[in-house]
């Protein structure tokens, strides 16, 4: 795999045409590529209105049915008598119009996305391959980094990826903590030629409270760089490398984060360098695009070629080695504490509880009653 440095022949600039191009022209360039722009397990709101739908149900047989079954077994001495039959009658018949309105709701779910939808992600789709990307999307995180830490429901859309350069770019977005409050960044990631020491950029401008997303990093390990930069990043680098982190952080380097990235998280980890904000990108907007290859024409080359050029002495034999090492001390920048898969962990309990509320509790009650209702002594 090559990195976005040695790959760096193609043009100055991205082609947007098909941003801006007629409908017409974009749906017959769609067309031929025959490829589908949206998931299928992308979560949408039409099949949360499905959800919502059959949960709705269930807690309206709940309800009927105990409210019938009570009547029948405190006040009308264990016996069905013909007001029952007829209320449980009328019931079923309101039950079978919602489990109707239910698949007909669920079918209209499984339809396209608008026109207007559709022709904006097809825009997106033909963008990125008219300059080499593909859209990959993700239904799992897909970065070993701060930025993309584990988390229930997490996904990457949309995702655009050039494997050949060791490039990708899009929208990570996950869910976490107890009420799985969604949460989205804007990333790019690229490849670098040789490892690095573990390195953390935190923005301070990019909106986020510092210290938000890499709160489980142990502040001990923080770097004072040289100029203005501190005013733009808190730096972070693992205890005994803060003279490779400088390697890495030349001055050209970091005049290019304060031009191009200050509002961007940076992580540096092992051969990959990975930049997030905090803000979704709109990559209908030729803007986003602009941006992407600003950052990998002038961060990104830089950081390759100090990759390329370093090597860490602690390690024996480098020069003997075909892929370089980083130190054990290196690799990872040391937590301030150990419960980074608490919150994931109870993010999924969160989920499956809400899912037992939705549906299990309800069913189970409304076959109770309908159960007191039919059991006529």
């Amino acid at each position: 795999m090559r990195s976005w440095s040695r790959a760096n022949d193609r043009a100055a600039s991205f082609d947007t045409r098909y941003l801006t191009a007629p409908p017409v022209e974009v749906a017959s360039a769609m067309a031929q590529h025959r490829a589908s722009a949206r998931p299928p397990w992308l979560p949408t709101w039409r099949r949360m209105l499905v959800h919502l739908s059959g949960s709705i149900l269930l807690w309206y047989c709940f309800v009927v049915f105990m409210v019938i079954g009570i009547r029948v077994d405190g006040y009308g001495d264990n016996r069905t008598g013909p007001d029952d039959y007829r209320d449980l009658a009328i019931s079923v018949l309101v039950l079978a119009a919602g489990i109707a309105g239910t698949l007909l709701l669920r079918r209209w779910s499984k339809r396209p996305p608008s026109p207007r939808a559709r022709l904006a992600e097809w825009r997106q789709t033909l963008t990125a391959l008219a300059n080499g990307f593909e859209s990959r999307p993700l239904s799992r995180a897909p970065l070993p980094a701060l930025t993309a830490r584990p988390a229930p429901r997490a996904s990457a859309f949309p995702r655009f990826a050039a494997p050949d350069a060791g490039v990708e770019f899009g929208d990570l977005v996950y869910r976490t903590g107890l009420h799985g409050r969604p949460v989205a960044h804007s990333y790019i990631a690229v490849r670098l030629p040789s490892a690095l020491p573990h390195i953390y950029l935190d923005s301070l401008a990019n909106g986020r409270a510092p210290g938000d997303l890499a709160s489980s990093v142990d502040r001990s390990q923080r770097l004072s760089l040289e100029g203005d930069f501190d005013r733009y990043f808190a730096a972070y680098a693992p205890d005994g490398y803060a003279t490779d982190a400088l390697y890495a952080l030349t001055p050209d380097v970091m005049a290019a984060l304060i031009d191009d990235a200050s509002v961007f998280d940076v992580e540096i980890i092992d051969d990959l360098v990975v930049l997030s904000t905090p803000i979704a990108a709109d990559y209908s907007d030729p803007a986003a695009w602009t941006r992407v290859r600003t950052i990998l024409d002038g961060v990104a080359v830089r950081l390759a070629k100090r990759a390329a050029a370093y090597r860490d002495d602690r390690v024996p034999s480098q020069q003997m080695r075909p892929v370089r090492l980083i130190g054990p001390d290196g690799r990872r920048l040391q937590r301030a504490y150990k419960s980074r898969g608490l919150w994931p962990a109870l993010g999924r309990m969160g989920w499956v509880l809400a899912l037992v509320l939705l549906y299990a509790v309800p069913a189970i009650f409304a076959f109770a009653g309908f159960m007191s209702v039919i059991d006529d002594k």
